[in-house]
Parts: structure tokens; sequence; C-alpha cells
């Protein structure tokens, strides 16, 4: 019996403690798609990766061009030229396979460095609308992660680091 009354007055010391903080919820990937400069962006992500594909298309051509011209002719080129047009088909080829990888980064860090703007906007009025509203902390169910907490309280970073006898 005793142990039930001090488990019920644990519970209700726990419940009165955290009864003050106050959860919410974003979804930032329904108010990133609700922006008219995430569209804008998209639009110039989508224009962009067209005139590489465009670029990649035209280098693919080429490699055909030339590869047929070497299956055609080969027969009647002299042992170095026919070298030097494979070598040249080799480079064209590492050429291409390193566009390929270049694109896809640099489509990544363009896209990172436009949305940084957006993303600094929205967690600023999201920062705003918690302290307004007395929430605590602000989980982004789109991304998994937390949008907003409070800066100070609940960081237990140094008593971690204390207890691991981490000193810096």
């Amino acid at each position: 019996m005793k142990k039930i009354i001090t488990a019920a007055a644990f519970f209700i010391l726990f419940l009165t403690g955290y009864s003050q903080q106050k959860y919410g919820h974003i979804d930032s990937q329904e108010i990133l798609d609700a922006m008219p400069e995430y569209k804008q962006m998209k639009a110039a992500l989508e224009k962009k990766r067209k005139e590489q594909e465009a670029k990649l298309k035209s280098m693919y051509k080429d490699y055909e061009r030339r590869q047929k011209e070497l299956t055609e002719y080969a027969a009647g080129l002299m042992e170095a030229v026919r070298e030097e047009k494979m070598i040249e088909l080799d480079s064209l080829t590492k050429a291409i396979s390193a566009y390929e990888d270049r694109i896809d980064s640099d489509m990544d860090a363009l896209q990172m460095k436009l949305l940084k703007p957006m993303n600094d906007k929205y967690l600023k009025i999201v920062d705003a609308v918690a302290k307004e509203n007395g929430y605590t902390y602000i989980f982004d169910i789109a991304t998994g992660s937390l949008a907003y907490y409070p800066p100070n309280d609940g960081n237990i970073t140094g008593l971690v680091k204390k207890k691991m006898g981490i000193t810096q």
C-alpha cells in the first residue's frame, strides 16, 4: 500500500512539474510548399536541371558519333590514330561521368543555398509564435527534428560532459 501511495505521489509530482510545458508541431514541408518563393525556387532548379541535361545529352551524342566513326573507319586507320581515337573516347567517357556527378552535387548545393533564406524565414516565425503562445518545444513532423526549443532551459550538455570527465 505504501508503494502505491509513493508511486501515486511521484506520478502527481511528475505531472505537476511537466504539465507547465507546452508542446506543438509543424509540418515544414507544408509550410515551404505554400511559400511563393519556394515555388519560384523549384522552377529555377527545374530550369537549371534541364539546361544541364541538355548539355549532358549533347555530350552523349558527341560520344556516340565518335564511337560510330571509330567503329566504321577503324580498319582503315593507322594503329596510332586508332589508339588516339580510343583514348579520346575513354577521356570523353570520364568527362561525361564526372559531369554527371557534378550535376547532382551542384544541384544539391544550389538547392541548399536557395532554401536557407526560406528556412530562416519560417523558423523565425515559428520562434515568435512559440514564444507568444507559451510553447516549450515545437517538433517538425516533416523532418523529425526540433523546430523550436528554449535556448538555455533543459540543456544538459555541460552535465553530461562533466559526468564523462570531459573538461572542454
